[in-house]
């Protein structure tokens, strides 16, 4: 039963984690004027579907670090159904908030929080518990920002020392032409990390309820993730479109154009290349508001900001507690 109703939630969790996403790609290509919203909208879906089905032949590379104390596979069964249920709830309400948080983030939270919940209800080992990847997420959710902010802000001289001199419009014209490409490679690469990040959470659900060659599952899974993830995409996710495109910075193409190659390259290099838990929606915020900053007059609309980095905060600290709650109160009723 418990396996059937994880199965059942990673449906909305793969749209609604197509939905949250896709404004990290779209959104400045978008208010520059580099793509037309459909156009945008468009090429997102499908690069993320490809990301996700070539996410397939990588399996579960990005979470290879990450392994849960051994449990009773009916109570890691009643964490990883917590953990669904808060990432899917989280995800919804910060969207209709508008707010860019980490889908990463918020999942690693949720089985982190979890796991410390079984731990009260069942014998486990004290010393697996705390040999979890706690301190990977927290620096990485901490630093990230830091990194993609002081990388896009330093990077703008640069791409102002080569623009100095030439056409304006031509610079424009170069610098959307950036952007709409890393629509794609930004999308491609929200793509496998999402494609990994549902199979799993679903490898460990099939692994923990027994089930006999699980692995053979996995391209319809996949093909089914590509399908849903790419239906939220093509949704646009406006909402938070439209807090990272219009109601955070002022931004010119130029500086479209460093933030957006800036998210792409720090996504696969960090992400892909390092295998760290590195959040698209964190690092594609940072990216705009350092290459939006570096400018001679005030861009920034810095309450916007600290209300992001305030949502970014409650990220981990609504999922993990809202898991550890459900887990507490599932575990009585297991067999």
């Amino acid at each position: 039963m418990l396996l059937g109703l994880i199965c059942v939630l990673l449906v909305p969790n793969a749209f609604v984690a197509g939905l949250h996403d896709v404004p990290n790609a779209i959104a400045i290509p978008v208010r520059t004027r580099a793509l037309s919203a459909r156009s945008a909208t468009r090429m997102a879906a499908g690069f993320n579907a490809l990301g996700v089905l070539l996410a397939l032949p990588l399996g579960i590379y990005l979470y290879t670090w990450f392994e849960f104390p051994r449990m009773d596979p009916s109570l890691l069964l009643a964490v990883v159904l917590s953990a669904s249920v808060s990432l899917l709830g989280w995800n919804l309400f910060t969207y209709m908030r508008g707010m860019p948080t980490s889908t990463t983030h918020a999942l690693l939270a949720a089985f982190l929080g979890g796991t410390v919940a079984a731990s009260t209800v069942a014998d486990l080992n004290i010393a697996e518990v705390l040999a979890m990847p706690w301190a990977g997420a927290v620096m990485t959710l901490l630093l990230s920002p830091l990194v993609a902010f002081g990388l896009a802000y330093l990077l703008v001289f640069v791409a102002v020392r080569f623009a100095r001199g030439e056409d304006p419009d031509s610079v424009n014209t170069t610098s959307r032409m950036a952007q709409s490409v890393s629509v794609g490679v930004t999308s491609l690469g929200t793509g496998l990390q999402q494609g990994q990040r549902l199979s799993f959470v679903l490898l460990t659900a099939l692994v923990a309820a027994q089930v006999e060659d699980a692995e053979q599952w996995l391209p319809y899974v996949y093909v089914g993730f590509a399908v849903l993830i790419g239906a939220g995409c093509l949704t646009g996710g406006w909402r938070i479109g439209h807090t990272l495109g219009h109601r955070l910075v002022d931004i010119d193409p130029l500086r479209g154009m460093v933030a957006t190659t800036t998210t792409s390259a720090l996504l696969f290099i960090g992400s892909l290349g390092f295998a760290l838990p590195l959040s698209t929606s964190l690092t594609a915020a940072s990216t705009i508001i350092g290459a939006g900053s570096n400018q001679r007059f005030a861009t920034v609309h810095w309450r916007q900001f600290r209300r992001i980095c305030l949502y970014w905060v409650l990220t981990p600290l609504a999922a993990g507690t809202a898991t550890a709650i459900f887990t507490l109160a599932m575990s009585p009723l297991l067999g």
